[in-house]
């Protein structure tokens, strides 16, 4: 079968399967990457991992590459289209936690200073204040707002429905935004959408805040900004529940890979331990003078 054969037919059962367009696209741009490079009907295990190891990834794209590897070869398998799979097995990689960096309320008091226009400073409130993600931020609508109850209605990861409460500080900007409408529409042709006919890309949500970072000389990406609300809210004595609920992750492991305890928060826990006596002597020439016997 042909590459592109090959390539739409896995396009027809993942639609099937009912995965997101957004998980299709990067799986395709990804395999149609590799098979620029390789035949993908006889690739050998060896070749991959050859291949694996010339790609410049970050750790976390190179864990989520292995796995997709795994994932499109096991199904090619499955169809009959290889009789093995090349990608089974292939070196397991070290993956390395990235440890949060969330911005300080100053920082980011700095950044919506910084001369940064409506549109953007609109984009880090979201950010921070609702902790939406940046496909969700480009796919704000006024019509998605209730307007009487003060709530943002969004689509999040695995296209779950979610329901906001606007927090107060963030509302009066709310106000200023269209009520019908994308609050971030396209004037050119995306992946989405024709020129016009629809909202701008998660990417370029994260390209303008990101320029704006790198302008103020903030040593932060954008998702940090998720990560404040995850670390500012657990500062302020909220409940890891609602922390994660806030953050809508599945499960609490993950709400952790945000939140940056403070020294000042670690000092407080190491004061709140029980009181013990530490005496200021060994207490062993009193043992010795009693011929009791020394401790170790």
């Amino acid at each position: 079968m042909e590459t592109n054969d090959t390539l739409n037919y896995w396009t027809a059962c993942m639609k099937a399967a009912d995965l997101t367009d957004k998980t299709i696209r990067e799986r395709l741009i990804f395999i149609r990457q590799l098979a620029r490079d390789v035949d993908l009907e006889t690739v050998t295990r060896k070749q991959l991992i050859m291949w694996m190891a010339g790609q410049n990834w970050s750790n976390s794209t190179r864990v989520h590459r292995r796995s997709g590897l795994h994932t499109f070869f096991a199904w090619m398998q499955d169809e009959g289209l290889r009789l093995d799979n090349p990608a089974y097995r292939l070196p397991r990689v070290a993956t390395r936690k990235r440890e949060p960096n969330p911005f300080t309320v100053d920082e980011i008091n700095a950044l919506l200073e910084s001369g940064i226009y409506r549109k953007t400073r609109v984009m880090v409130a979201l950010h921070y204040y609702l902790g939406l993600r940046v496909s969700e931020i480009a796919a704000v609508n006024g019509d998605d707002i209730d307007w009487d109850n003060r709530t943002l209605s969004t689509i999040g990861k695995g296209r779950k429905p979610a329901t906001l409460p606007v927090p107060a500080a963030v509302w009066p900007l709310f106000l200023q935004m269209p009520r019908t409408g994308y609050w971030f529409p396209n004037r050119t042709k995306n992946k989405l959408h024709a020129a016009g006919e629809g909202h701008i890309m998660g990417n370029s949500v994260s390209g303008l805040i990101g320029e704006a970072i790198k302008r103020m000389g903030l040593k932060h990406r954008p998702h940090d900004l998720r990560a404040a609300l995850a670390t500012e809210m657990h500062e302020a004595g909220v409940s890891d529940f609602v922390v994660q609920r806030s953050m809508r992750h599945s499960n609490m492991d993950t709400t952790t890979l945000y939140l940056k305890l403070k020294p000042e928060g670690i000092r407080h826990g190491f004061d709140s331990l029980p009181v013990i006596t530490i005496p200021e002597r060994s207490g062993r020439r009193r043992a010795a003078d009693r011929n009791e016997p020394l401790a170790a």
